[in-house]
């Protein structure tokens, strides 16, 4: 591990299109199936923040006993998972941006405003930074 943080291409470019889009006015979706595909993303949603919350809680993970090489499993233990933290992180982005491009196709503003609320509610909690 290198400390530098993992830059997952998870597809931000086309995300970021369609968003833009989206919120031009340029795409429009049908407000049904925006709302069932903003509930499946919001599945996805707890089964990442979950995932993240798990391997947080083995970052600084104890027990591998004092020598040398079991002090060197434990360091690369919990790099591993803040290395999992971080695309963790990129795909909850991810998840969140494509509920906001869905919500906007639909005109649904309102949702936008509880997404948005969502979105500084897991900032507040260092998820999905």
């Amino acid at each position: 591990m290198t400390g530098e943080p993992l830059e997952l291409d998870y597809g931000q470019a086309e995300i970021g299109a369609f968003l833009d889009s989206a919120r031009s006015g340029e795409l429009n979706f049908d407000p049904n199936a925006v709302t069932e595909m903003v509930g499946i993303y919001d599945n996805l949603l707890l089964v990442l923040t979950t995932a993240r919350r798990n391997l947080a809680k083995v970052t600084d993970a104890q027990g591998f006993g004092g020598f040398k090489s079991a002090q060197e499993l434990q360091a690369g233990f919990g790099g591993k998972a803040t290395e999992g933290i971080q695309v963790i992180d990129q795909l909850i982005a991810g998840v969140l941006d494509l509920q906001e491009a869905y919500l906007y196709s639909a005109q649904k503003l309102t949702e936008v405003d509880q997404l948005n609320q969502t979105r500084i509610r897991l900032a507040a909690e260092g998820i999905g930074a």
